[in-house]
């Protein structure tokens, strides 16, 4: 449900974080990344507050799913009012107490101000190539203090849906924008990376010709880590000379 309140201006240095919609990934829940939740201080939140630029309000219930944690109840009805389109931005920005403001940019790359919408959102084939080139890619890795004078650190990041031709090729392709500015070491040089999860680490070879893709050792990544077609990895960049990647996953729900 939406409440009207007076207009609001962010402040700055805000610890935040972004999404980029897709209705099939972030409707009807949306996740909050793992690497976000140590901004609520070991006490997440059952309910949460998102504010708009206008000074529109909607409450959202937060609910776990295995070791991840969505908006859910009231999240169906923020993206509606918003009238929320496949490849908009969304940025979170926290406030504390529960509260968000939250900002969104059209595919104009123009801000979104005081929408009411008028029709169901659209929706999108979700294929590997749509899924590679609108995957979340983070910002660059980056560091500030917010109003606590606490260090915050954003890590450069994308989205991948596993689909049956990732299992059954054992590659993986890396999303364009991510790879080309935090992977690439040149065309035709190929190199060794590694994938992180809470089960351990694996190696794996980058070969790298007119986009990067993870070869050898994917296929035993996605054995070693029962993925399945559905689930929602993500791959944060924790170390750039090492070419490591962290590897949070959301299971497709049964």
């Amino acid at each position: 449900m939406v409440t009207s309140i007076e207009q609001v201006t962010i402040p700055d240095h805000l610890p935040e974080f972004f999404k980029i919609y897709h209705p099939q990934i972030c409707n009807p829940q949306l996740r909050i990344p793992p690497a976000f939740l140590k901004f609520f201080n070991g006490d997440i939140p059952a309910n949460s507050m998102l504010q708009d630029l206008a000074g529109r309000s909607w409450k959202v219930v937060v609910e776990k799913n295995d070791n991840d944690f969505f908006f859910m109840g009231g999240w169906p009805d923020f993206v509606r009012d918003n009238n929320l389109k496949f490849g908009e931005f969304l940025t979170f920005s926290y406030v504390g107490n529960s509260n968000f403001y939250v900002k969104i940019y059209g595919i104009n790359g123009s801000l979104k101000r005081d929408v009411t919408a008028i029709k169901e959102p659209e929706l999108h084939p979700l294929d590997e190539e749509i899924v590679q080139e609108i995957g979340t890619a983070a910002p660059p890795a980056d560091q500030a203090l917010n109003g606590s004078g606490d260090l915050v650190v954003y890590a450069p990041s994308f989205d991948i849906v596993i689909k049956p031709s990732y299992i059954r090729k054992k590659r993986l392709n890396v999303q364009a924008a991510f790879g080309n500015r935090y992977l690439n070491r040149g065309q035709g040089q190929n190199f060794e990376a590694a994938l992180q999860t809470d089960r351990g680490s694996w190696p794996v070879s980058v070969h790298n010709s007119d986009r990067l893709i993870l070869q050898t050792g994917f296929g035993e990544f996605i054995a070693s880590n029962a993925l399945r077609e559905g689930d929602v990895c993500q791959f944060m960049l924790i170390d750039e000379e090492k070419f490591m990647l962290e590897v949070s996953i959301r299971r497709q729900l049964k």
